[in-house]
């Protein structure tokens, strides 16, 4: 009789133990959909983002190129390194007349 009480004890133990275990599963699935679902969103609003600044981007570069290589009658592309150099002595020149080309820049905007 003492047997049988403390198997049933021990089954039941056992019971506790496994619905223990089960929840943890269930909750560690939970806040891992939780983390995936608040990723997915913080994806979908910087996504976004980064296509308005890719957008952005795109349009500054076609820019330079209009007004530097064009202006500049620059035979061929820029590369990249090019480019940096060629803003760098143009940084130069912005820094010296800055007063003038803020009034320029200002005036330019005011008639448009």
């Amino acid at each position: 009789m003492e047997k049988d009480m403390y198997e049933k004890y021990q089954k039941v133990l056992d019971d506790i133990e496994k619905k223990k275990k089960k929840s943890q599963v269930l909750e560690d699935h939970l806040k891992a959909a939780q983390l995936r679902h608040a990723q997915q969103i913080d994806y979908q609003k910087n996504n976004s983002l980064r296509r308005e600044r890719t957008h952005r981007l795109v349009q500054k570069g076609a820019l330079v190129e209009k007004y530097l290589e064009n202006h500049l009658e620059i035979p061929e592309h820029l590369t990249p390194k090019d480019t940096e150099l060629l803003l760098d002595v143009f940084s130069d020149i912005l820094k010296k007349n800055k007063p003038y080309i803020l009034n320029q820049w200002k005036m330019k905007k005011e008639t448009k």
